[in-house]
């Protein structure tokens, strides 16, 4: 071997002893387990199943509730609140909206959401006039109750049934379609960015 080639295999070897890692003379202490807190439940999983405020769990056939983290959905029976084809208000109807306006006082801080729906009996632009003009007449009446929010109201008509409006041989279904006409109320129990 020539001389050259020594001093190549020299810095080689030398090269290899510098990239060993040494020995460290004190040991590392022993990782520890730490515990990790489960994530926070989304307002989708966590609906309560305690009662909702402002009366909401008493037993009423017009007016029903659910409390979610941020969201709280009241459900306003139609044929409690309204005559058969029209938009005006029953006297009748003041203590489940009363209810309604205690729930948003009590639980709104951004935008209530005010959606009407009807059953599938008549054509769908009577149908969607009909369920906005029902929406506006909650809005007002709790407007004029000292119900200060912002509002978002809107008709869905007959599109978004949450009963059958026929039962399974085409005969009509008079508890489906009675179910189907109501007046939502969502109420956001936090503010967004925006608000």
């Amino acid at each position: 071997m020539r001389f050259g080639q020594y001093i190549v295999l020299a810095g080689a070897m030398t090269f290899v002893a510098a990239c060993k890692p040494s020995p460290d003379p004190t040991p590392s202490p022993e990782p520890q387990a730490t515990e990790v807190a489960p994530a926070a439940t989304s307002a989708v999983e966590a609906t309560s199943s305690a009662p909702a405020g402002g009366g909401l769990n008493e037993n009423s056939s017009s007016l029903h509730g659910n409390v979610q983290d941020l969201h709280m959905q009241v459900n306003l029976a139609a044929d409690a609140m309204f005559d058969f084809d029209s938009a005006v208000l029953k006297a009748t109807a003041a203590p489940e909206l009363q209810k309604a306006a205690d729930a948003i006082r009590s639980k709104g801080k951004g935008t209530v959401t005010i959606v009407g729906h009807t059953d599938a009996k008549g054509n769908d632009a009577y149908n969607r006039k009909l369920s906005l003009d029902r929406a506006n007449a909650v809005k007002d009446w709790l407007v004029a109750n000292g119900v200060e929010q912002t509002y978002n109201v809107s008709g869905e008509g007959a599109s978004k049934p949450i009963a059958p409006n026929a039962n399974a041989d085409g005969s009509d279904n008079p508890e489906g379609r009675a179910k189907n006409r109501r007046v939502e109320i969502n109420i956001n129990s936090t503010k967004t960015v925006a608000e």
